[in-house]
């Protein structure tokens, strides 16, 4: 059997009570350099393609995530409608292709915290959880390449007194598959999950 011998879902036989909510609830992130182990990845033998995409579970033991002493995770939540993940083919031509996963929210709330933020994490890679409406978790960034932030990104006082003030934070990762974590797997777990800090 081949690697990439894929499933494909029934869309047909979907349970009734799916969750196929669309955006992204929140978000976790700490500077590469903090972190000292990714606990939830895989071995290296693989048996499916699965196996690929599939890189924690919410049976293993310890914590997702190691940290250097005194480090951790910083959560920022997502304005309601304003979260978006998504994977875009790059490359140029069968055999060299991968995909860019690009993570855009919106922050309200044009704060020091959120400025902070951008003043620290401009030139710094990460690794970045995004948490989506329907349940999953993904990841973004390891221990080689972190996550970065976009050309673009901003964060404004608003014009109006009616305008939305806040940032919009836009991050890019490369990677040969998905990064998606499985069996429900909590971030936030006091076993499973990741060394959590503060909350923004």
């Amino acid at each position: 059997m081949s690697d990439c011998t894929l499933t494909i879902e029934s869309l047909a036989n979907a349970e009734f009570c799916q969750n196929n909510m669309s955006g992204v609830k929140t978000l976790y992130f700490c500077p590469k350099k903090d972190v000292t182990a990714i606990n939830a990845v895989l071995a290296s033998s693989k048996a499916s393609f699965a196996d690929y995409v599939e890189i924690g579970s919410s049976a293993m033991e310890g914590k997702a995530f190691t940290c250097a002493t005194n480090k951790g995770f910083a959560k920022i939540c997502s304005s309601k409608d304003l979260g978006e993940l998504k994977y875009t083919v790059q490359g140029s031509g069968v055999g060299s292709r991968s995909l860019k996963a690009h993570l855009e929210i919106f922050h309200p709330g044009f704060k020091k915290k959120i400025l902070g933020f951008l003043g620290t994490m401009i030139n710094q890679e990460m690794i970045i959880i995004p948490v989506l409406n329907n349940g999953e978790v993904h990841l973004m960034g390891d221990l080689e390449r972190g996550a970065e932030i976009a050309d673009g990104v901003e964060a404004t006082s608003g014009k109006a007194v009616t305008d939305p003030n806040g940032a919009t934070l836009q991050f890019e990762w490369d990677t040969p598959m998905p990064q998606i974590f499985y069996d429900e797997w909590e971030p936030e777990d006091s076993t499973n999950g990741l060394p959590l800090i503060t909350t923004t």
